[in-house]
């Protein structure tokens, strides 16, 4: 067969992800907060990005002098050095900083000077703290600088200062700590004392001594294996008649507890029905979880993307664009490009024609993003605006295609707009992916959302009789009656996506 080499043309359409798309699509999904550091980063790395409330140095002269001088006087005044600007421009991202701020006059030699003997003394050698010797005083000054260091005591830290006041000898130490190293973040040892034993060439009999020496630590009740022993540890130590009674429940009788068989227990405990309700009091003040108070709890702020207002009996969305700096390009660099005698050589041009490009991207994605947050947000409470009269209640099921479909774009873009982005409503805060919920079918035709569907679990499940609280089966019935075509299994898969316990768990003596 013989080869023949030509060329022929063809037409074919495909999509191509260009960075200002790329852009675009990242702003888009990134929360108020997050756009904020986004923009500030971008600024600092682009010398054409300015605030819009900012006084550029060019626009002060502008107002200081509005009589605009002849065109002749223009030849006379030399252009501004825009290279040696465009240079430092350039040089944020590979000057150093400190040869940089030397060659300022603020800068002084005595400075200089004590720069330089900061250096010497951080190079490497011998010594452990730099080039020289360190001497008495330079140790003292580093244990001291050590020590004003503070942060929160982790678990482990405590029970290894604990263990180091009571253990005998380095072999009780030692294995005191692999057995605190055991413990999870709740205070509970996770693994099986023979692997321990065995792993540390040690009799299970020496293992158990030191675990019991741990569970004399405080917080008390840690070091135990479950939920029993741990109760078990903080009763030992109380007294009176009640903590007597406790400490018998749960030792003898800790299962008839969880499953709530209140007559076994007051058979056993030979207690009247108020002595129990006493009992059980005094157990649940005990902490089922010791090491809890040393976990760190992170407090965590959100800051709503967007608002929603009451305002003369109309609702109104309103984005929050506070935090975020309105940016603009710079009028001075603007100028400098369309002035050819101001640029010298290509290099120069293109760098300043890639920022403002760069810029341009930028402000025109932030405003994309704006229009397209008010868009999405608007379309969720025309169609969520009994939630804002009623409450969850009054949810209606909705999906991504829906609010798509409304506003003329794509699912995806839709999803990008919800995540992570928070609205503030008269209901109360919320993450805009909550009002996008599945539906269930009612009598009359209407779809009701899940959503409200748990409500009215939560509901019923509050008002139900303590003695004999209501099973998943009667929860159906009683939504049946309501109008709601509801399942058994899907009363009973919501309640544990509450977190509910069962029926036989929330019966009450």
């Amino acid at each position: 067969m013989r080869q023949q080499f030509g060329m022929n043309q063809k037409m074919q359409q495909r999509m191509i992800m260009t960075p200002m798309l790329q852009q675009a699509m990242k702003i888009l999904q990134l929360s108020t907060m997050e756009l904020k550091e986004w923009v500030e980063k971008e600024m600092e790395e682009n010398p054409v990005l300015e605030e819009e409330n900012e006084e550029t140095i060019a626009e002060a002269a502008d107002k200081a002098s509005p009589v605009e001088p002849p065109a002749s006087s223009l030849e006379d005044v030399p252009p501004p050095d825009s290279a040696k600007l465009l240079e430092l421009a350039k040089e944020r991202h590979q000057t150093d900083l400190v040869e940089h701020m030397k060659e300022g006059d603020r800068f002084d030699a005595e400075t200089w000077s004590l720069y330089q003997e900061g250096e010497e003394y951080g190079e490497s050698g011998d010594s452990e703290y730099g080039g020289r010797e360190s001497t008495g005083a330079d140790q003292e000054k580093h244990d001291f600088m050590e020590a004003s260091i503070t942060r929160a005591q982790t678990l482990a830290e405590s029970l290894e200062w604990q263990l180091l006041l009571v253990a005998k000898d380095e072999r009780e130490k030692a294995l005191g700590k692999v057995l605190i190293g055991n413990l999870d973040e709740n205070g509970y040892l996770t693994d099986p004392l023979e692997e321990i034993a065995v792993s540390q060439n040690v009799t299970p009999q020496e293992t158990e001594k030191i675990l019991h020496l741990i569970q004399t630590f405080e917080p008390t009740g840690v070091g135990a294996r479950n939920l029993r022993e741990c109760l078990l540890i903080q009763l030992e130590n109380k007294t009176g008649e009640t903590a007597r009674k406790a400490y018998q429940l749960v030792r003898d009788h800790f299962e008839d507890m969880e499953k709530r068989r209140y007559p076994a227990i007051l058979k056993a405990l030979e207690c009247t029905d108020e002595q129990l309700r006493e009992i059980l009091a005094f157990i649940a003040g005990l902490e089922p979880k010791p090491g809890r108070s040393f976990q760190a709890s992170e407090t965590k702020y959100i800051t709503p993307d967007v608002y929603v207002r009451k305002i003369e009996g109309e609702y109104v969305v309103v984005l929050n664009d506070e935090p975020v700096p309105r940016l603009r390009i710079s009028s001075y660099y603007r100028r400098l490009l369309k002035d050819p005698k101001s640029l010298d050589g290509k290099e120069t041009k293109k760098f300043l024609e890639s920022k403002i490009q760069s810029a341009l991207w930028l402000i025109k994605n932030i405003e994309q993003r704006r229009k397209t947050i008010y868009r999405v947000t608007e379309a969720i409470f025309r169609i969520q605006r009994d939630f804002l009269e009623t409450g969850i209640s009054a949810l209606k099921p909705l999906t991504l295609k829906q609010v798509a479909d409304m506003i003329g774009m794509h699912e995806s873009t839709v999803s990008r707009v919800t995540t992570r982005k928070y609205v503030q409503t008269p209901r109360g805060l919320f993450e805009l992916k909550f009002f996008f919920t599945s539906g269930l079918e009612s009598v009359d035709g209407m779809d009701v959302s899940s959503l409200s569907v748990k409500e009215k679990i939560k509901e019923l499940i509050v008002q139900e009789p303590a003695q004999k609280p209501y099973s998943d089966q009667k929860i159906m019935q009683l939504l049946n009656g309501q109008g709601l075509n509801i399942a058994r299994r899907t009363i009973a898969k919501y309640r544990e996506e509450l977190k509910i316990p069962s029926a036989s768990q929330r019966r009450k003596l």
